[in-house]
Formats: structure tokens, C-alpha cells, sequence
């Protein structure tokens, strides 16, 4: 009797085993003949726009909107970074500009102001680069003046500065002597023993 429970007991595990398989087979099956019906109007209106038979596509008419439509701005807006701030400066004046604005007028506010911010950085950036340059530029020319501006010195000059050589010399001289003669420092003379 154990052994016929045992058995009927795995059988109906397997069969439960078997139906669950069926049913997700069944369902993968489904989704996938959905997803390539939903899909294979898609492929086919691609597929006519590329032959150039467009004929069969549905022409939806576009409606404008009305109430909270953003303005459209082109991001190269002007021919210099200043023009560019105050285009921006326009258009968030302009957004902000009606009595109730709407949730798109305060994000295109937000928008324009946040260019205005990185324009304004790109543009003291590209100040500070044209003042280092200046600055390079003058210390280049400081360099060049300094070397031109070295003449030779004259018959004068020279006897000044072979004098000065000559009074150095003469100081380290006098000054090496006092300092041996602190530090008790004659000259001997050679002295003879007696003993010989």
C-alpha cells in the first residue's frame, strides 16, 4: 500500500510539474504574439517611410497647445557670450511675464536662468585665459626689454667695478688676517735643537 501511495504521490507531483510548464509556455506564447502585433505596424510604416511608400501611413493632425507650451529656443543664441545672457534674460522676463504663469513658463524661467548661470561662468573663464595671456604676454615683453636694455659698460664703469673687485679682494684679505691674529695665530720661525 506504501509503495502504490508513493508512486501516485510522484505521478501527480509530475503532473503538476507538466501543467505549470504548459501554462508558462502558454503565456510566453501570448506575450510574445502581442508584442509582435503591437509591434508589427510599427515595422511596417518604418519599412514604407524607407521604400519611399508612405501611401498606407495614417496622417494624424497636430494639435497646438495652448496653455503651458514652451518656447523654443535655439541654444546658439547670440554671436558673443553677452548677447547670449541677454537673450536668456529675455526669455526668462518673458516667461515669468504674465500674470498666472504656468508650470512650463517657471521651468523655462528655471531653464533661462541656469544658462544665464553657465554662460556667465564660460564667460569669466574666458576673461581669466585672456588676462593670463595679457599678463604672459607683457612679462614676455619685460623680458625682452630687460635683455635690450643691457649696454656694455663704458671705460668709466668698468674701472668702477675692476676697483670694487680690487677693494673685496683686499677686505677678505685684511679680514682673514685679523682673524688669525685673534685666534693667536704668528708665524714661527724655525727653531733649532740643541741635542744634536
Amino acid at each position: 500500500m506504501n509503495a502504490s501511495m508513493l508512486f501516485a504521490s510522484a505521478a501527480d507531483q509530475v503532473q503538476r510539474y507538466d501543467a505549470t510548464k504548459r501554462r508558462h509556455a502558454e503565456r510566453a506564447y501570448d506575450r510574445q504574439a502581442e508584442y509582435n502585433g503591437r509591434h508589427q505596424k510599427t515595422v511596417a510604416d518604418l519599412e514604407a517611410l524607407l521604400t519611399g511608400k508612405a501611401e498606407h501611413l495614417d496622417r494624424r493632425d497636430f494639435t497646438k497647445l495652448g496653455a503651458g507650451q514652451v518656447k523654443q529656443v535655439a541654444i546658439p543664441v547670440g554671436k558673443t557670450l553677452e548677447e547670449t545672457i541677454d537673450v536668456w534674460r529675455d526669455v526668462r522676463r518673458e516667461a515669468i511675464a504674465s500674470t498666472d504663469p504656468t508650470t512650463a513658463d517657471y521651468q523655462l524661467a528655471a531653464t533661462a536662468s541656469a544658462k544665464i548661470m553657465d554662460t556667465e561662468a564660460r564667460l569669466a573663464l574666458q576673461k581669466r585665459e585672456q588676462s593670463q595671456q595679457v599678463a604672459e604676454a607683457n612679462r614676455a615683453k619685460a623680458e625682452t626689454f630687460k635683455v635690450a636694455s643691457m649696454d656694455l659698460p663704458t671705460d668709466l664703469e668698468r674701472e668702477l667695478l675692476l676697483e670694487q673687485k680690487r677693494f673685496a679682494k683686499a677686505i677678505s684679505a685684511y679680514a682673514i688676517q685679523m682673524e688669525a691674529k685673534q685666534n693667536r695665530f704668528m708665524t714661527a720661525w724655525p727653531s733649532f735643537s740643541r741635542s744634536a
